[in-house]
């Protein structure tokens, strides 16, 4: 059995202003369970699409004991692939958990687009695949897993918006600064701090 849990939302902000936000998401104290985000790849392809591989190590604190002792901790690992077409003003992200694959995996397809109804606006919408393993009680991990990424979704929401007021604020701060380094072929290399945070 697989549970799906669907998220929409319109930020009143443009494009441009909601991606450089969501790049400068971490680290942030409404997403505390993130501890740090690497940059594993960034390649610049033909098409002028920014294509970028990322793990993240994270921490959650809210797990009952119950699902805890099924999964044998609290720390786990997410791999995330990213294409940011600024032609085509569309972000598009996948991401699964490499840790407890053999207790469940949740997948994970999320896109940033230029609403269709407002230019100004961008409609984020996030997909959820939660599919347990475990006889039994697979159902009930999947409700608990579904719950718990719909509000970390809340979550990120807020936090992006935030970034986006302090934008038009002009209180911004980006997370890190960054280093690149072209080494031919259109593809780049990150320098990422010690928090792991990077940023475009």
């Amino acid at each position: 059995m697989v549970s799906t849990n669907i998220t929409e939302h319109a930020y009143p902000f443009s494009w441009d202003v909601v991606t450089r936000a969501f790049w400068n998401k971490y680290s942030n104290p409404r997403l505390s369970h993130v501890e740090r985000v690497d940059v594993l790849d960034r390649v610049l392809d033909e098409q002028g699409r920014l294509c970028m591989c990322r793990l993240a190590k994270c921490t959650q604190n809210n797990i009952p004991n119950w699902a805890k002792n099924l999964i044998g901790g609290s720390t786990s690992y997410v791999y995330e692939e990213s294409i940011c077409d600024p032609r085509t003003k569309r972000l598009k992200l996948k991401s699964t958990n490499l840790s407890f694959r053999s207790v469940a995996t949740i997948e994970e397809t999320c896109v940033y687009s230029v609403h269709p109804n407002n230019s100004q606006q961008t409609l984020y919408r996030a997909e959820a695949k939660v599919s347990a393993f475990i006889p039994f009680i697979s159902s009930k991990l999947e409700r608990f897993s579904v719950r718990s990424g719909s509000e970390t979704a809340a979550d990120s929401i807020r936090a992006i918006e935030n970034i986006c007021n302090d934008i038009f604020e002009g209180t911004f701060a980006p997370a890190m600064c960054e280093k690149m380094s072209n080494t031919g072929s259109g593809r780049h290399n990150m320098h990422v701090n010690e928090t792991g945070n990077a940023f475009i």
